[in-house]
């Protein structure tokens, strides 16, 4: 898989994430994991979670669960962050796909 499919995927599952969580109101793509926050936990995205990768983490949100930011602005407001979904981000990950087209 290339890097183009992968983002590709990555913006297809974000759109998912971001139409059943209530919005994203937080994001972070390092090499290794796609993390995502929505302010809310929904059944749909865990379903389309198992369809879509191999492997996945949730978990409610907390200061913890969210990287330091770097800055002036270092407040993280974690009322809007209700749950946050982790994607180990490799090829053998987003390639069984169910839905890949």
């Amino acid at each position: 898989m290339t890097t183009i499919n992968i983002s590709k995927k990555l913006v297809e599952i974000s759109k998912i994430i971001e139409k059943n969580g209530e919005g994203i109101s937080y994001i972070h793509n390092e090499d290794d994991n796609y993390t995502i926050g929505t302010k809310k936990y929904s059944e749909k995205i865990v379903q389309y979670l198992n369809q879509t990768v191999e492997t996945w983490k949730g978990c409610e949100a907390s200061l913890a669960n969210l990287k330091k930011r770097k800055g002036k602005n270092k407040q993280i407001k974690t009322k809007k962050i209700g749950y946050i979904w982790k994607i180990p981000i490799s090829n053998n990950n987003l390639c069984s796909t169910a839905s890949e087209e």
